[in-house]
């Protein structure tokens, strides 16, 4: 009864799209531009509405239809593992302010889902983002729409995108791609996690325990100890059930044939090893229109740590001026990434 008390205050957005309901009262203000924040967790109005009728938290910074001139872009944030959508705070702030409109939802099993804990499968995270991604399309025709994955959300983006015709978007951009496939994984370490899933699937396993630091900000790090959405002990199930999910990523690259899509890569990432993007890097196609920008010393969250500002200032760059060169000057041609990157794993 609470849920559908929730939806009854909410108006579904223009053009009258069932899957984004969107706060009237909200829509109604002028947009507040965002603040610096690394991340934030305050409820939020809105809802993305799933195939399934899940109601899924949803954010959204910056310019609307419903006040002009409106947003020159769109951007859709799919959040890393363990991570929910107030991720993209510090992303919003950098992009508010070049007209491009940010949206992000927590994942159903992050955040605060309603199933936040649980594992929800490959085929649940793709769904949603395609329905997202069909949603802004119409509520912002004639508009370039960009999808950006975080980590677990470049994987989710992939498959949304591999043979699904019906969404046509302008860009992608993938930063710090979680295309771990299991032939780039220690044996010891695949036989740990299919060992721990047969026996205890749902035993939690803390982030402290596994000695991986996602930002070298210390800033950041304690704000992820304070934030109450983010997980800090994931399941063996959401472990492994991750682990497919890259794996099954990884699979479809091969086949990528667009949209323009930048990769970010930061070489001190600890989450994502070099092995792993070697892997992606070698799978894409040679002619596929991809660019890559790799950070020296950049960690896995590289849209927050401590130099995420030139990290943020390409992915400006990437979606105002398609064809010109990344201010940070971190791009490398193809071939130079796949060998620096395969350099950096001993391949």
């Amino acid at each position: 009864m609470a849920l559908v008390a929730l939806l009854g205050g909410l108006a579904t957005s223009a053009g009258a799209d069932s899957a984004l309901q969107l706060s009237a009262d909200a829509l109604r203000k002028a947009p507040a531009a965002p603040s610096n924040e690394l991340s934030v967790h305050a409820p939020t109005p809105h809802r993305l509405i799933a195939a399934d009728g899940t109601a899924l938290p949803l954010r959204r910074w910056g310019p609307a239809p419903e006040h002009e001139p409106g947003p020159q872009a769109i951007v859709l944030g799919l959040h890393g593992f363990n991570d929910h959508a107030g991720a993209f705070a510090a992303t919003a702030a950098a992009l508010v302010p070049e007209s491009i409109a940010v949206y992000a939802y927590d994942q159903r099993g992050f955040g605060a889902s309603a199933s936040r804990g649980h594992w929800p499968g490959a085929g649940a995270l793709v769904s949603d983002a395609r329905r997202a991604l069909g949603a802004l399309q119409r509520r912002y025709p004639q508009r370039p729409l960009i999808v950006m994955g975080l980590s677990m959300g470049a994987a989710v983006a992939m498959l949304a995108l591999h043979d699904y015709p019906a969404l046509d978007l302008d860009a992608a951009v993938l930063v710090g791609p979680a295309f771990w496939g299991e032939a780039s994984m220690p044996v010891y370490q695949r036989l740990a996690l299919w060992t721990a899933e047969q026996v205890a699937p749902l035993l939690s396993v803390n982030n402290e325990w596994i000695g991986i630091e996602p930002s070298d900000d210390p800033a950041v790090l304690r704000a992820l100890e304070r934030d109450p959405r983010w997980i800090a002990a994931p399941t063996v199930k959401a472990i492994a059930g991750v682990s497919d999910l890259m794996d099954r990523a990884l699979r479809r690259v091969p086949g990528f044939n667009g949209p323009r899509t930048l990769i970010q890569y930061g070489t001190a990432d600890e989450v994502i090893p070099p092995a792993a993007v070697c892997d992606l890097l070698r799978a894409l196609p040679a002619d596929a229109p991809w660019r890559t920008a790799l950070y020296p010393d950049g960690y896995h969250m590289l849209t927050r740590y401590t130099q995420a500002e030139t990290v943020l200032e390409d992915l400006q760059r990437f979606i105002v001026a398609p064809g010109k060169a990344l201010p940070s000057g971190s791009e490398l041609s193809p071939a130079d990434a796949r060998d620096t990157v395969c350099g950096l794993a001993g391949r």
